[in-house]
C-alpha cells in the first residue's frame, strides 16, 4: 500500500497514511509494515489505523492518541474509527473517552488480533478476546463483530465452542474448525488460524493429523448450522482422501466445494488443486488450479500452456497433451499422498516437444512434489521421439546388474487391474533400505535433454544384491547421489505393437520367470494395458510416496530382521488367520468395534483390513504375538511365532493415521548417558517401537523421560478405543536422532504422594525413512526447531499432575531399549551396541 502523507503528530508519534488507512509508529522506528499486512478492504466512512510494535510498547500512546486522531485522522465524512492496538478494548474507559472526546464511534479489540493478509484483521476465540468493541458517544459498549469488515456469513456462526458427540467445533478466522474432542484447541499460528477467509461464505475447516473427525459427524455440524453454500477445508492427509471426502458428501446429500491447502501438515507436496467440486455421487471436478509452474501461463481457470504443450489440471494431477479434448485421467480421484503426471491423449502422438514440455515442468517443481510424482503414458510415441530415445543410452541398461543380483521380475498381465487412472505402486527396494536414484543418462549431442524418467522406453525395476541399494526414475530427476541400475524391463504395449520377432524371444523368459515367484509374494508394481487398447500405456513410477519393500521381510544371517514397509499380501493374511487360532477372534471383536465407531475406517473395504488391524491389537496385547514376544523375535532375525504377524502388523500401521506430536517412553536406568546419547547420534529400534502420546503418565521409579519428535508413528487410539494410555507406534528399523538431554534440580516441598516426572529426559526427532544425516553429528535447523517444540512438550509434562501406569505389558513397551547404530554397521549390525534406556 503506497504511503500517502506523513505527518509529525504528537509526542515521539508519526502518523502516516496508507491508501484509505493509517498507521501510527514511533519516530525513527524501522517500517515493520512495509511488507505484506492482512490491510481490510476500505469501508465508506470508516478509518482503519494500526498501531506500530514499537508505538504499541510506548506508554505515552493513549496520551497521545486524542491529538494524533484529531489532527490526522477525524473528517467531516468519517463516521468512525477502528484503532488495531491489541487490548484497547479491554479497559473501556479509554476508547469510551476517545469517543465522547471526538463524538466519533470507535472501534478496539479487547485482545490481539490477527493482521495476516487473508485473516480479516479476525480478534474472536483463540485471540485472547471477545473480539471489536463498539464505543459510540454517550452509549455503553457493545459488540462490534470478529472480522474486519464483517463478513455476511459471520452472524450464522457461533462466537465461541461448542461440541456435538464425538466432535468439538471453534471459531476461525475463516469460520469454524471441527475438530475430535481428545484434539488440542488450535492456537495463533497453528494451521487452522492461517486458513484465509472468504468474504462471501464461511469455511468449514476440518483438524489436521491427529484432529480429524468422521466425515459424518462433519456433515451433521454443517447441517445443523444450515451452511449454505459450504466450502471445506481439510488439513490432514485423512480428510483429503476421496473416501472421506465422498462419504461427507453423501452424508450432506449435495456438493461441496473442496478448497484444497497449498500443502497438508506433513508438508508432503504442493497440489495442482486449488479447489474441487466433490460430488455426492462421489465424483469430483477441478473448479481452480494454483498458479502456474516459472515458465508456464495461466490458460484458463483449471490449466496452463507453455508454447504448443498444453497442461490440463484434473483432480489427480496434470495432464500434458500437444492435440485436443480432455482425458480420460481426470476421472481419478485426488490423491493427498502423491500425484500423476499423464503424457498425451488417448489415440494422439507424443513428440519431442511434449518431453521437452514435461522436463520443463519437472525441473521448476519443489524437491518433495517430483518425489511423490507418478508418470502415465496415454498417447503414442511417434517414430521421431522413438528413435531420440533409442539412441539415447536409457539408464535401465548403462550398467549390468551387480554381483547376485536376482534378475527383475516381469509385468504380469492381470486384467483387474488394469485403471489407467489409478495410483501406481512405487518401484521395489530392499526392506529397510532407502530408495536411491541413479545416474542419468546423458544425451546425445545436439539432442534435448530429458529427465533420465522420460528418456526410457521402458520402466526400471529395480532389484537389491545384499545391502546395495536401488534405483527409482524419479530421484534420477531429483539430482540425488547415484549408484548402478539394475536391469529394465519392458513396459507393457500391445500384443499388435509387439514385433513378432521380439514377442517369440521375450515373452517364453518373462513367462518362466513369472513362473517362479513364490505363492505369496505381492504383485508387480506396475498395471498393465488391456490387449484390446491400441495405445501405449506405461506406468512409470516416478516416485513414491513410501519405499515399497519386496514381498517378504528379508533376513541377514547373525543381524535383525528387516521388516518390509508395504501392504501384505491375500496369502499371508490367509496365513496369519490360522496360525493366530483363538486370539484372533478374540481380537477381532475389538477391530469390528473399532470399524463401527469409526467411518473412516470402514471405508478401507479391502479384505485383508481387519487381518491387518487384528495383528496390531495382538502386538499390543498379552498374548501371543505380543510386543515382547515379536521384537525379540524381530531382533533376533526371525518372523515371530504366528506365521503372518510381521507383514500384517507392518501393513496394519500403514492404515493408522500418523501422529505429529511429542512421544513419551521412559526408562530405569539414566546413568551414564551422558556420552551414549550426545547431540546428534543415532539411535536405531529393529523391532516396532511403542511410545504414548499422553504425556500426563510415568511408569513407577523411572528416573528418565525420553521425548521423540515422531516421523512415521501411527497412532492406535482409533482401533483400541477406551485405553487408560493412547499409544502409538513407530515402524521397525525407525532412526532417532538424539537434540539434548535436559536435567533439572530438585524442588524442595515437592509432594511426595504424587507421581512426578523424572529429572532428566532425553529428546530425540525421528529420521525419515530415507534421510541423510551430517558425518559431523551436528544439529541442523530442522533439529532446532523440533528441539524448540520439545522443550516446550517437556515442560508441560513437568508443570503438570501425572498418572502412574503400572499395567505390566504397557510398562514393558513405554521403557524397552535402543541400539545405537554406526553408519558403517547397516550389514554388521554386531558392532552396535545396546543403549539402555530401560531396566
Amino acid at each position: 500500500m503506497n504511503r500517502d502523507t506523513v505527518d509529525q503528530g504528537a509526542g515521539d508519534f508519526l502518523v502516516e497514511r496508507r491508501g484509505a488507512h493509517v498507521l501510527i509508529r514511533r519516530i525513527g522506528e524501522a517500517d515493520a509494515q512495509a511488507g505484506p499486512i492482512g490491510w481490510p478492504e476500505p469501508v465508506d466512512g470508516h478509518v482503519f489505523v494500526l498501531v506500530s510494535p514499537g508505538a504499541a510498547k510506548d506508554g505515552s500512546l493513549i496520551t497521545a492518541l486524542p491529538a494524533l486522531l484529531h489532527r490526522s485522522v477525524v473528517a467531516k465524512d468519517v463516521e468512525a474509527v477502528r484503532i488495531a492496538l491489541p487490548g484497547l478494548g479491554r479497559d473501556p474507559f479509554v476508547p469510551q473517552a476517545l469517543a465522547d472526546a471526538l463524538d466519533i464511534e470507535i472501534f478496539a479489540p479487547d485482545g490481539a488480533f490477527i493482521a495476516e493478509p487473508g485473516a480479516l484483521l479476525y480478534a474472536g476465540h483463540g485471540t485472547g478476546g471477545t473480539g471489536w468493541l463498539r464505543f459510540r458517544p454517550g452509549a455503553p459498549a457493545c459488540p462490534g463483530g470478529r472480522r474486519y469488515p464483517v463478513p455476511a456469513w459471520e452472524t450464522a456462526i457461533p462466537a465461541t465452542p461448542f461440541g456435538v458427540p464425538g466432535a468439538i467445533v471453534e471459531p476461525v478466522p475463516a469460520g469454524l474448525l471441527v475438530r475430535r474432542p481428545d484434539a488440542s484447541s488450535p492456537a495463533l499460528g497453528d494451521v487452522a488460524f492461517s486458513v484465509p477467509a472468504d468474504s462471501s461464505v464461511a469455511k468449514i475447516v476440518v483438524g489436521g493429523e491427529g484432529a480429524a473427525p468422521a466425515a459424518g459427524l462433519v456433515s451433521i455440524v454443517v447441517g445443523r448450522l444450515s451452511l449454505v453454500p459450504t466450502r471445506l477445508v481439510p488439513l490432514s492427509t485423512t480428510t483429503s482422501t476421496h473416501a472421506w471426502l465422498s462419504e461427507f458428501a453423501k452424508s450432506l446429500s449435495r456438493d461441496v466445494v473442496v478448497e484444497i491447502p497449498p500443502t497438508d501438515v506433513k508438508k508432503r507436496y504442493r497440489p495442482f488443486v486449488a479447489k474441487l467440486l466433490q460430488r455426492a455421487d462421489g465424483g469430483q471436478k477441478v473448479l481452480e488450479a494454483v498458479v502456474p509452474p516459472r515458465g508456464w501461463q495461466r490458460r484458463d481457470a483449471f490449466g496452463y500452456r507453455r508454447g504448443q504443450v498444453m497442461a490440463d489440471v484434473v483432480p489427480s494431477g496434470l495432464v500434458l497433451r500437444t492435440g485436443a479434448g480432455a482425458s480420460v485421467a481426470s476421472a481419478a480421484p485426488f490423491d493427498p499422498e502423491g500425484w500423476t503426471l499423464y503424457l498425451g491423449t488417448a489415440g494422439d502422438p507424443i513428440g519431442p516437444e511434449l518431453l521437452s514440455g514435461a522436463e520443463a515442468l519437472l525441473g521448476e517443481l519443489a524437491p518433495e512434489t517430483r518425489k511423490v510424482a507418478r508418470l502415465e503414458l496415454l498417447g503414442l510415441l511417434d517414430d521421431k521421439t522413438r528413435n531420440l530415445i533409442d539412441r539415447t543410452p536409457a539408464i535401465a541398461t548403462r550398467a549390468g546388474p551387480p554381483a547376485g543380483t536376482k534378475r527383475a521380475e516381469p509385468v504380469q498381465r492381470q486384467e483387474e487391474q488394469v485403471r489407467p487412472s489409478a495410483p501406481v505402486a512405487a518401484p521395489q527396494a530392499a526392506e529397510g533400505e532407502a530408495v536411491r536414484p541413479v545416474a542419468e543418462a546423458p544425451s546425445p549431442q545436439g539432442a534435448p535433454v530429458m529427465p533420465a524418467a522420460l528418456m526410457v522406453s521402458s520402466a526400471p525395476v529395480p532389484t537389491m544384491s545384499g545391502s546395495t541399494p536401488t534405483a527409482t526414475a524419479h530421484e534420477a530427476v531429483a539430482g540425488v547421489p547415484q549408484v548402478p541400475p539394475a536391469p529394465a524391463v519392458p513396459m507393457s504395449v500391445t500384443r499388435q505393437e509387439i514385433p513378432a520377432e521380439t514377442e517369440q524371444k521375450e515373452l517364453p523368459e518373462a513367462a518362466s520367470v513369472a513362473a517362479a515367484r513364490s505363492e505369496d509374494s505381492a504383485p508387480a508394481p506396475m498395471p498393465v494395458v488391456e490387449e484390446t487398447r491400441t495405445e501405449v500405456l506405461a506406468h512409470a513410477a516416478v516416485g513414491a510416496r513410501e519405499p515399497v519393500a519386496p514381498s517378504e521381510s528379508r533376513v541377514v544371517p547373525g543381524t535383525a530382521l528387516v521388516v518390509a514397509d508395504r501392504a501384505s499380501t491375500a496369502a499371508e493374511q490367509t496365513r496369519f488367520t490360522a496360525a493366530a487360532g483363538d486370539e484372533y477372534g478374540e481380537a477381532l471383536a475389538t477391530v469390528n468395534a473399532a470399524l463401527a465407531t469409526w467411518p473412516s475406517m470402514r471405508g478401507q473395504t479391502d479384505s485383508g483390513v481387519k487381518a491387518d488391524y487384528v495383528a496390531v491389537c495382538l502386538y499390543l496385547g498379552r498374548g501371543r504375538g505380543g510386543f515382547g514376544d515379536l521384537n525379540t523375535a524381530v531382533r533376533g532375525g526371525v518372523a515371530g511365532e504366528i506365521d503372518g504377524q510381521v507383514s500384517c502388523l507392518a501393513s496394519g500401521l500403514r492404515r493408522l493415521p500418523t501422529h505429529r506430536r511429542a512421544v513419551l517412553r521412559q526408562s530405569k536406568d539414566a546413568q551414564g548417558l551422558e556420552g551414549t546419547i550426545a547431540p546428534g547420534s543415532i539411535l536405531t529400534e529393529p523391532g516396532f517401537l511403542v511410545g504414548s502420546m499422553d504425556l500426563d503418565v510415568t511408569v513407577p521409579d523411572a528416573d528418565l523421560d525420553v521425548l521423540i519428535w515422531p516421523a512415521s508413528a501411527r497412532r492406535t487410539s482409533e482401533l483400541l478405543i477406551g485405553q487408560p494410555v493412547n499409544e502409538v507406534v513407530f515402524f521397525a528399523g525407525a532412526r532417532f536422532k538424539a537434540l539434548a538431554l535436559r536435567a533439572t534440580e530438585p524442588v524442595d516441598g515437592e509432594p511426595g504422594d504424587e507421581p512426578t516426572a523424572p529429572r532428566v529426559a532425553a529428546l530425540f526427532r525421528e529420521l525419515a525413512p530415507d534421510e541423510t544425516v551430517a558425518a559431523s553429528g551436528e544439529l541442523d535447523e530442522h533439529d532446532l526447531a523440533v528441539l524448540a517444540k520439545l522443550d516446550r512438550a517437556l515442560e508441560r509434562r513437568r508443570r503438570g499432575a501425572l498418572r502412574l501406569i503400572e499395567e505390566p505389558g504397557l510398562r514393558g513397551r513405554m521403557t524397552s531399549s535402543l541400539y545405537e547404530w554406526h553408519e558403517d554397521v547397516s550389514s554388521s549390525p554386531a558392532k552396535g551396541q545396546t543403549v539402555t534406556l530401560a531396566s
